[in-house]
């Protein structure tokens, strides 16, 4: 569900994609997989709510992802740049005055739901152990600036046998496509273990989330 909705939320921007824009066929799947325990989700849901100008929902997917990102084990954490980000982009909108009714909000949604999405998180973000091949340039987006903002994008890559990188598909970006360019090059440098000799020489495939943090910003809890 988390896939089928990156897809519909990326639409157009994403090259070769066969699906438009969909804000609602995305909050649709997106909000199936948060509920399910997918951070991420949780995150693009803050994300759509906030292009939909639907401020208050924004903030409670931004706080709800808050929450259970910090969950996670720290080696599979996210940078939490990207979460003090998202929370900054929709307060500018939204303001201050509301957030104790969202927090209340925010405590029911996870009173409701926290043993749904415990049971189903999974923060293993790859099937495959993936390594960078040794880096020669800076990554730069099309504008030739530095990517301004953290966050996150998710790419489908494909490997040889031999664990050569195949082909590398970006499928979503959130805050904007731009960043997810910028991405799928760091991706571009991956390799995977390569194949048991006699194992065939079929394509292997992989998902890979890759997050950007511009170490602007953290996340600090406010009581």
């Amino acid at each position: 569900m988390y896939l089928l909705g990156s897809l519909y939320h990326m639409g157009q921007h994403a090259h070769g994609s066969l699906v438009q824009r969909d804000f609602v066929k995305a909050s649709l799947y997106l909000g199936n997989a948060a509920i399910r325990g997918s951070v991420l989700a949780m995150a693009k849901m803050a994300e759509i709510k906030l292009a939909m100008r639907q401020y208050r929902e924004a903030m409670n997917w931004a706080q709800i992802y808050g929450h259970y990102e910090r969950l996670l084990p720290k080696s599979k954490h996210p940078h939490d740049g990207y979460a003090a980000e998202l929370v900054q982009r929709i307060a500018d909108k939204l303001g201050r005055s509301a957030m104790p009714g969202i927090m209340n909000d925010v405590n029911s949604f996870i009173a409701l739901n926290d043993a749904k999405i415990r049971a189903g998180t999974d923060s293993k973000f790859a099937t495959e152990k993936l390594a960078p091949v040794p880096k020669s340039k800076a990554y730069l987006p099309p504008s030739g600036r530095f990517a301004p903002r953290a966050g996150f994008a998710d790419c489908l890559l494909a490997f040889n046998a031999d664990g050569s990188l195949a082909d590398v598909w970006l499928l979503d970006s959130v805050p904007d496509p731009e960043l997810g360019v910028t991405l799928r090059r760091y991706a571009q440098e991956m390799t995977a273990p390569p194949m048991a000799a006699g194992a065939g020489s079929a394509l292997r495939y992989a998902w890979m989330p890759i997050m950007y943090d511009d170490g602007r910003y953290r996340a600090a809890v406010v009581h």
